[in-house]
C-alpha cells in the first residue's frame, strides 16, 4: 500500500467476502450496503431510502461500497446526478491515526472519496469530494471502483444520486457501441429510468443503433420502477454483528434553493429514521 493511503481499519480491507451479483441495471442505498461488494451491469446508487426528500445527518459514519464490473475486462464509470454533502458544524481538530482528515476543502467536514481497487489495496482516486456542486464523472482503472462516505462534525448534510455503469474499450462484441467509443452492457440500453450509460446520451437515444421509444420515467423516491427493486443486501461476514446503520435525517431542501437557508428554517426540529422499518419517524424540538 502506498506511503500516502491512510491506514483504514482491518475491517474496511476486507471488503468482497459478501458480494452481490446482477445482470442489469439496479437500484441500491449506500447506507444500506456498507461492507458490501456489489457486481453487476449498472447500478443506480442513492445516498439512502430518503434521497431527495430528507439529509442523511448520521454523524460518525465510515461507510464502504465496493462496485465491481460485470465481466473480466470491464471498468467501471460513475457520474453524479445530484450532489450534497457537508457539514454545519466542523470538526474539531484531532489526531486519528486509523482515518486522517484529508487535505483541501473537504478537511473538516463530511466527504466522499472514490479509490481504485482491489478491495484488499485500495488507492485513492482523485481529492476528496465534498458541497454542493456536481463532481465530474470517475472511471476505474481496472474492475474495481470504491465508494467510501465519511461524515464528520455536529451536523453533516448528505444527500446524492449517482450512476454507475461497467463498461469497457475495444471491440464491444454483444456490448452495445456508444457514439463515443465505449461498450456497455446491452441490457442497460434504453433502461427505463434513463440513465447516460455511455456518457453522450447514444444508449438512451431514440435514434439508431439505441432506437428507444418514448421518454424515459425519472427514478422515482421509493427506489423502484417496474419490476426493477432494490436488492436487500446481507451483511459482509468481515463487519460482524454491526448490523444497520441508525440514519437520522431533516428535510432536504426543494431543487434549486439554498439548503443553508432550509436549514435555518428547520432549526430545533429533527427527525429520526430509524431502518428498519423506514416508516416511523419521530420529531423532536
Amino acid at each position: 500500500m502506498e506511503a500516502c493511503l491512510p491506514q483504514l481499519p482491518q475491517r474496511l480491507l476486507l471488503l468482497g467476502a459478501a458480494t452481490l451479483t446482477a445482470t442489469a441495471l439496479e437500484t441500491a442505498d449506500l447506507a444500506d450496503m456498507c461492507g458490501q461488494t456489489w457486481q453487476g451491469d449498472g447500478l443506480l446508487l442513492r445516498s439512502h431510502a430518503a434521497s431527495l426528500r430528507f439529509y442523511f445527518v448520521a454523524p460518525d459514519t465510515d461507510c464502504w461500497l465496493w462496485v465491481q464490473a460485470a465481466a473480466p475486462g470491464d471498468r467501471i464509470r460513475f457520474q453524479f446526478r445530484f450532489f450534497l454533502v457537508y457539514s454545519l458544524t466542523p470538526a474539531p481538530l484531532a489526531l486519528n491515526t486509523s482515518s486522517p482528515a484529508p487535505a483541501g476543502p473537504c478537511a473538516s467536514g463530511s466527504y466522499l472519496q472514490f479509490y481504485e481497487g482491489p478491495p484488499g489495496a485500495p488507492r485513492p482516486l482523485g481529492s476528496t469530494l465534498c458541497g454542493l456542486t456536481i463532481p465530474v464523472p470517475v472511471a476505474s482503472s481496472g474492475p474495481f471502483l470504491g465508494l467510501r462516505l465519511v461524515t464528520r462534525g455536529r451536523q453533516p448534510r448528505v444527500d446524492f444520486v449517482g450512476e454507475g455503469t461497467s463498461f469497457r474499450l475495444g471491440p464491444c462484441g454483444a456490448y452495445f457501441r456508444c457514439q463515443n467509443g465505449r461498450c456497455i452492457p446491452s441490457s442497460l440500453v434504453c433502461d427505463p429510468w434513463g440513465m447516460d450509460n455511455c456518457g453522450d446520451g447514444s444508449d438512451q437515444g431514440s435514434w439508431s443503433p439505441a432506437d428507444c421509444r418514448g421518454p424515459s420515467p425519472v427514478p422515482s423516491e421509493t427506489g423502484s420502477t417496474d419490476d426493477h427493486t432494490s436488492r436487500s443486501p446481507t451483511p459482509s461476514p468481515a463487519l460482524g454483528s454491526a448490523g444497520s446503520l441508525r440514519i437520522a435525517a431533516e428535510r432536504s431542501p426543494p431543487a434549486g434553493r439554498d439548503p443553508t437557508r432550509q436549514d435555518a428554517a428547520l432549526e430545533g426540529y429533527t427527525l429520526l429514521l430509524l431502518s428498519p422499518p423506514k416508516s416511523h419517524l419521530s420529531l423532536s424540538r
